[in-house]
């Protein structure tokens, strides 16, 4: 199986799309929470702990997108042993953080969990990676993955790969 880092990118949206992003991600959780609690879950969910939480998200947030890396990854002969949790930062041993399986022009997520990419031989994967060091060093399964200068995320990896706080 041949790897190769197709794209490097900074996740550091305008000011603007960034606050929309918090407004809409807390308010998704929120949503959530009550979702479960109306069917029966979650019940240790107060009213008080929602709303401490959803004042904690926003911080927490920024925060993580703003030390985060998206890497972009071609996936070629591939046999069905691909694990992007051997992908990781050389030093702060972060992993790929939520995948997203996509066609290999990158323009179609083509599954939600690895099993899928196991049917076909070539697929590109995007991730993020935590505490992104200033001088970071990708890894995988094989040694050092060379990675391509970092660039703003295209348009299409917000859709196709959006950022999952680590919680």
């Amino acid at each position: 199986m041949k790897l190769t880092v197709i794209g490097a990118y900074l996740p550091r949206p305008t000011p603007e799309r960034l606050a929309a992003w918090i407004r809409d991600d807390v308010a998704d959780f929120v949503e959530g929470i009550r979702d479960l609690r109306s069917r029966g879950f979650a019940q240790y969910w107060s009213d008080d702990r929602l709303h401490d939480r959803a004042a904690e998200l926003p911080g927490e947030l920024e925060k993580a997108i703003s030390s985060a890396a998206l890497f972009e990854v071609l996936v070629e002969d591939h046999t069905g042993e691909f694990d992007p949790y051997e992908i990781s930062e050389k030093e702060t041993t972060s992993v790929a953080w939520e995948p997203a399986y996509l066609s290999v022009d990158g323009v179609e997520s083509i599954a939600q969990n690895v099993s899928k990419p196991r049917e076909v031989n070539r697929f590109r994967v995007a991730f993020y990676v935590h505490d992104w060091p200033e001088e970071g060093e990708l890894t995988g399964p094989n040694g050092p993955l060379a990675h391509p200068t970092f660039q703003p995320v295209p348009e299409r990896l917000w859709t196709l790969a959006p950022y999952d706080l680590l919680d």
